[in-house]
């Protein structure tokens, strides 16, 4: 398995506990990541300075470790993004308190 299948794979997964929690990823996002992987979906997000459909939701119930902005920071990724994308995925966690070890 590639490191971008990886990617989608546990973005996916990450997706499922989301929705369990009421936290689901829209129709059209998750579509991208079937079809052109989780880190294409990353990119075109972080490409326009956004969030992902589910961040606020996330951050409010407290699991942005659910989020496509906590896998984009795992260093275990570090290869699949730039500097750039990985610190403002880190800015926006740390803005809500999240923090990432």
């Amino acid at each position: 398995m590639t490191l971008k299948e990886q990617f989608t794979r546990d973005l996916l997964e990450r997706c499922a506990q989301a929705k369990a929690i009421g936290c689901g990823m829209s129709a059209k996002s998750l579509q991208t990541v079937t079809v052109k992987g989780g880190d294409e979906l990353a990119r075109f997000i972080l490409g326009r300075q956004g969030t992902s459909d589910n961040f606020d939701k996330l951050a409010k119930k407290g699991r942005l470790d659910l989020s496509l902005e906590g896998l984009v920071v795992d260093k275990k990724y570090a290869s699949l993004f730039s500097d750039d994308e990985v610190n403002f995925c880190f800015t926006l966690l740390c803005d809500e308190g999240y923090f990432v070890i």
